[in-house]
């Protein structure tokens, strides 16, 4: 993404609609060049274009590109990951999912001896191979460039065949009697196959995401073994914890 396409995504995330002309004025620029970015942001699904201007969409409509993502809610997601990596010991297998929170994760590793990590992330396996001695894996199946991730049927089936000491994933809401909630059923299923093969799971969730549900149940509460926040976790979700004995890490 473009900085001109940031700004006019950042206009647009304040004004919830702002003309064609408006948008010329504030940024200096002409009515073809504000066409050719709309149509870009309408591609990668963060607006829609109606005729003479532009809507927003809401974050909890839609799957945000990775690098949107990325830029989001930075300090709850290094506060997570900093509490996360402690429950990595040196020699451990992990799988790691293709999620923002969990990329943050990710770059801690290379503090630990000995790991092995299976992951569904293009993104995650990259800063893996490039930034640790961590032994990278990565699953086949569809990718999907827009997540930087990696899912289907293959990828699952690929997943049953491992084993892993801990899973390492994250969610789109966290709701006290939904559980886990992902917008993409593929993320989701991935997900829940890492959580077959696993003798742990920790869920590394940020409080943006509490309280929220979408269309795909990830996990049942009874699922999660540790949940990790950047603050502590509003009464009815500890509720829910409690009842199962989960971890609860802030």
């Amino acid at each position: 993404m473009i900085e001109r396409e940031k700004d006019l995504l950042h206009l647009l995330e304040v004004k919830k609609y702002v003309s064609i002309n408006d948008l010329c004025k504030k940024l200096f620029v002409s009515e073809a060049t504000i066409r050719r970015n709309l149509n870009s942001l309408e591609k990668q699904g963060l607006i829609r274009r109606t005729r003479g201007g532009a809507f927003y969409i809401e974050n909890n409509h839609l799957e945000w590109p990775l690098l949107y993502k990325n830029k989001e809610n930075i300090d709850k997601k290094i506060r997570i990951a900093n509490l996360a990596v402690d429950f990595v010991k040196d020699g451990q297998t992990l799988f790691i999912d293709s999620s923002s929170t969990c990329l943050y994760f990710t770059r801690r590793l290379s503090e630990k001896k000995d790991l092995t990590v299976l992951t569904n992330g293009i993104t995650t396996s990259n800063l893996l191979s490039d930034e640790t001695d961590v032994n990278v894996y990565c699953t086949c199946g569809q990718v999907y460039s827009k997540r930087s991730s990696i899912n289907g049927p293959e990828t699952c089936d690929y997943i049953l065949r491992h084993k892993a000491d801990i899973a390492f994933t994250s969610c789109r809401g966290l709701d006290a009697n939904f559980g886990t909630s992902d917008f993409s059923e593929g993320e989701s299923m991935v997900k829940k196959s890492f959580h077959k093969r696993a003798d742990k799971t920790i869920l590394l969730v940020d409080s943006s995401k509490f309280n929220q549900t979408f269309f795909n149940q990830t996990f049942s509460i009874q699922d999660i073994d540790v949940a990790i926040s950047d603050k502590e976790f509003p009464e009815n979700i500890a509720l829910a914890f409690n009842k199962y004995n989960i971890q609860m890490v802030w």
